[in-house]
């Protein structure tokens, strides 16, 4: 009962959320236009009645709008909040000593109003609807009792109604009952018109009631009344769309009341008379039905407007379908437009938060982290931070929330406006019950990471840590270890060979791969070196943690001056690029089987120390030719750089502590260079 019960609480958060300010902007455009149309009787009944449709179709297909929208600004490029939790950054899991309190009250008076809303909402909606549905099955059951017959056989049928019968071009049914009623229609493929029996003993009246009829079905108008009864039911909780129903009934038989006359043969006082007579009749299914006379509360308005009416106008008909487009498009199109722009308002204020929240996995539990930017957010979100409370203690683990120097100490100047902490069980249900308490979407359990240390492969890792890993023994380290492949040399290969790799919280390196290769054995050498590296691991918080890397690996052929060029691979934490050299078979060298540190020949360094910056140059200690591809790497630490063609180099942002750097080349000497000087 708790999933079920703050399912339907944030569901009733959301619809009030979504459905407020475009009910509100309808609100406010239907009550000024219903207000003006109240406010004279001078409008014609034509424009009354297509204003007042026009203004209850507008309230659902302005949401329907809405959701389009919405779909379809997903479809192209995601939603803020979405984007939000695609840039969610992975954080460090920490131990909390405090648990979470327990508390009996339940959920928070907000989101039991929440709940309360949804409830009322959904027992209204169903009410309604069954009511609907239970009179439109009792219209069909009336239907299926009736013997009908064509009306286009129906004995003294005149022939204006014939006229119009065929303008139709639908059959048209008619069944003459033995009870007095009110005439009445229903059906949209196959209308039916009922008619009491005692007007087929005069002509003149069945013709004009029949006239009637065939005006409202010539109309749509049992269509358009069933949409309008479906609107009603959907939005049953709001009065102006009941207003607005009931005076569409009156309005409608008004408007065909006019259609009607506008037929000059048509007399007006036997029109009047008819009306008069029909009104104590009962109506049958008046609730889906089209009556002629369905209410006697405007039967003086109706009696006024047929005595006072002259045929000399035209019934304005266009311009009242284009006066009911206009008010539809524009209400439904400003309540979709406006709620999406103000929703992209909210989506910008909740960004913070979202882009702020860090989810992982590990050792047995998922965690939350979520940094409050600003105290008007922390209180805007009240109420989700008081829903954990509510949450069974199965589901969380602990819940911390830190405040001031505390907050900044334990987390940076990111957590000077404070940080909440909440580490909820590593299942599935606990993780998305906490993430729905909090507003946020749950994941699916299969995106879920298990981290217990003997499920699968881990796929999580930092990319970006406080105290980021250490190669231990430095560049050189893997400098010394490295050989430039006899396959590669003799085939004249040379390139980068970029490698990727995750250090553990060992220091040891997981899952490495070349993510770019020049083939020839040198990427098979590039992952045997980076295999064997170690590394000091990486800490964030006080813990060590899974780290990224990557190194990019230059192969080069001395004497080799075609080169490829080959665009870098932009990864944030890439180590200092590693040259490797080897001789040209094809430069004439005699010496290429000959690995490099047998042959051991003297380099001379030349290096400048201005501050934090190095420069320097590498050269043949015998001939002065500048050694292109020579390693330069500062000991103890990751840093280093390779000379260019010229045999100059430039390592910049050196730290104080750094007292000595390390030259190589492939067949020579290395030299220790004291960087004291």
């Amino acid at each position: 009962m708790e999933n079920i019960a703050l399912d339907l609480a944030l569901a009733g958060e959301n619809l009030l959320k979504a459905a407020w300010l475009p009910l509100l902007i309808w609100t406010t455009i239907g009550s000024a236009v219903w207000l003006i149309l109240k406010s004279t009787d001078r409008i014609q009944p034509e424009y009354q009645y297509h204003t007042r449709l026009a203004l209850v179709f507008s309230l659902p297909v302005g949401f329907l709008l809405l959701i389009a929208v919405e779909y379809l600004s997903a479809y192209l490029s995601p939603s803020a909040s979405q984007a939000a939790l695609k840039i969610i950054s992975v954080s460090a899991p920490i131990e909390f000593s405090l648990a979470p309190a327990e508390s009996d009250s339940g959920m928070p008076l907000t989101y039991w109003l929440y709940l309360a809303v949804v409830l009322v909402l959904a027992s209204g909606l169903l009410v309604t609807i069954c009511r609907f549905l239970i009179n439109f099955f009792r219209l069909n059951h009336l239907r299926n009792r009736c013997s009908l017959a064509p009306l286009s056989k129906t004995d003294g049928l005149s022939s204006i109604n014939h006229g119009l019968l065929k303008a139709i071009q639908r059959p048209v049914s008619v069944c003459f009952i033995h009870q007095q009623i009110v005439p009445v229609t229903f059906g949209k493929r196959h209308p039916v018109i009922l008619l009491p029996e005692s007007l087929k003993k005069n002509h003149g009246k069945m013709n004009l009631a029949i006239r009637h009829e065939l005006t409202h079905i010539h109309e749509q108008d049992f269509a358009t009344h069933l949409l309008v009864m479906l609107t009603e039911a959907l939005f049953w909780f709001h009065p102006l769309v009941h207003r607005l129903k009931h005076e569409l009934v009156e309005y409608r038989e008004m408007r065909c009341d006019r259609l009607v006359l506008n037929e000059k043969t048509v007399s007006r006082k036997e029109y009047a008379s008819l009306l008069l007579e029909l009104i104590p009749s009962p109506n049958l299914e008046k609730h889906l039905s089209v009556n002629m006379a369905q209410e006697s509360s405007n039967l003086k308005k109706r009696i006024t407007m047929i005595t006072q009416y002259k045929n000399d106008h035209p019934v304005p008909k266009r311009t009242s379908m284009a006066v009911l487009g206009a008010i539809f498009m524009s209400t439904a199109i400003v309540m979709a437009c406006t709620d999406m722009q103000t929703q992209s308002v909210f989506d910008e204020e909740e960004l913070d938060l979202m882009t702020n929240v860090d989810r992982t996995g590990e050792k047995g539990f998922h965690e939350i982290i979520i940094y409050m930017s600003e105290e008007e957010q922390a209180e805007r979100h009240e109420s989700k931070l008081e829903q954990l409370q509510m949450l069974e203690p199965r589901h969380i683990e602990s819940i911390h929330v830190w405040k001031g120097e505390e907050a900044v100490e334990k987390f940076g100047t990111r957590g000077e406006k404070g940080v909440i902490q909440v580490k909820t069980k590593l299942d599935a249900e606990s993780y998305n019950n906490t993430l729905k308490a909090l507003g946020m979407n749950p994941v699916t359990p299969g995106s879920l990471t298990i981290q217990n240390g003997e499920s699968g492969p881990k796929e999580d890792f930092f990319v970006v840590v406080e105290d980021m890993p250490e190669l231990i023994g430095g560049l050189e380290t893997l400098q010394r270890n490295i050989r430039y492949p006899q396959m590669a040399r003799r085939a004249g290969i040379e390139g980068r060979v970029y490698v990727q790799f995750v250090i553990n919280e060992q220091g040891e390196v997981e899952d490495p791969q070349v993510i770019r290769g020049i083939g020839g054995g040198a990427d098979e050498e590039a992952l045997r070196v980076v295999r064997e590296a170690k590394f000091k691991p990486g800490m964030q918080r006080g813990r060590p943690v899974r780290v990224q890397y990557s190194l990019p690996i230059f192969f080069k052929l001395q004497g080799s001056e075609n080169t490829p060029e080959q665009t870098p691979i932009n990864d944030q934490n890439s180590l200092s690029e590693i040259t490797v050299s080897g001789y040209n078979p094809s430069s004439g060298s005699t010496s290429s089987s000959i690995e490099p540190e047998i042959i051991g020949r003297n380099m001379t360094v030349r290096m400048n120390h201005n501050g934090s910056t190095i420069t320097g140059t590498v050269v043949d200690g015998t001939t002065g030719q500048p050694l292109a591809g020579a390693n330069i790497v500062i000991d103890g630490v990751n840093r280093g750089t390779a000379t260019n063609v010229d045999g100059e180099f430039t390592i910049s942002n050196i730290s104080s502590e750094a007292t000595h750097a390390t030259v190589s080349f492939v067949g020579y000497r290395a030299q220790k260079i004291d960087l004291n000087f």
